[in-house]
């Protein structure tokens, strides 16, 4: 696993995190005001991952490449859905003065992917051991070893075994799997988190995070089959 410097706002750091984390990197994470400060660490990683979700992504992605403008040996990935081909091009623009070289744009999950993949080793999730299934599965669904436990009515001490020995039993969390591949076909990643703790007026305004941990999550796969056919979620 590689160490992968997270450059974010402070609103969207946590799901920087969770985002970069998904890919197989060890993320650490740095605010925009303190890159100055964390120079030297940028400069032992490989790769630094700007993730523009807040609401000045020029002003963030200008004060980045700054930073580490004469850092020819460090790869810059600049993650970002722009609302508008024209504020796309303002972003390139600002690559193509600061930092030309070894500094990738990406607009979609999966040009996130190959990059992770090609640069740094990323293991498909086929591949991966049931630790890293298992512990990836939690952390893209927002969960705490502390809500996995009481959704699969263990003990918070077993999910951490399981995910620090590989040892995990797979029926135990197949309905976490199967919700976790419906919300990548009807929910961003990034906003997961946020759905989580959302109430659901489906289900008397509780949140689906409350659901999961009342062993619930059946009935949120439910719901979305309700969706799947057409009604209201």
């Amino acid at each position: 696993m590689s160490d992968v410097l997270v450059c974010a706002e402070p609103e969207t750091r946590e799901e920087a995190t969770r985002f970069v984390s998904q890919w197989g990197a060890r993320p650490q994470i740095c605010s925009v005001n303190r890159l100055k400060r964390w120079r030297g660490k940028a400069e032992k990683t490989k790769v630094m991952f700007v993730y523009l979700m807040g609401a000045e992504p020029r002003a963030t992605l200008r004060s980045c490449l700054r930073h580490v403008s004469n850092d020819r040996g460090l790869d810059v990935v600049v993650y970002s859905h722009p609302d508008s081909d024209h504020q796309a091009a303002e972003l390139g623009k600002i690559v193509g003065e600061l930092r030309p070289h070894r500094t990738y744009m990406c607009f979609a999950d999966d040009e996130v992917e190959q990059f992770f993949q090609v640069r740094i080793g990323f293991v498909p999730a086929e591949n991966r051991s049931p630790r890293e299934t298992f512990a990836t599965l939690r952390k893209e669904l927002g969960l705490t070893q502390v809500d996995v436990a009481a959704a699969l009515d263990v003990t918070p001490r077993t999910i951490q075994n399981w995910e620090s020995r590989g040892r995990v039993p797979e029926r135990r969390y197949r309905d976490l799997k199967e919700l976790d591949d419906l919300l990548a076909k009807y929910i961003r990643r990034s906003e997961v988190a946020a759905w989580m703790d959302s109430p659901s007026d489906a289900f008397q305004k509780r949140t689906p995070r409350e659901l999961i941990r009342e062993g619930k999550t059946r009935d949120l796969i439910l719901e979305f089959g309700r969706l799947q056919t057409g009604e209201p979620l």
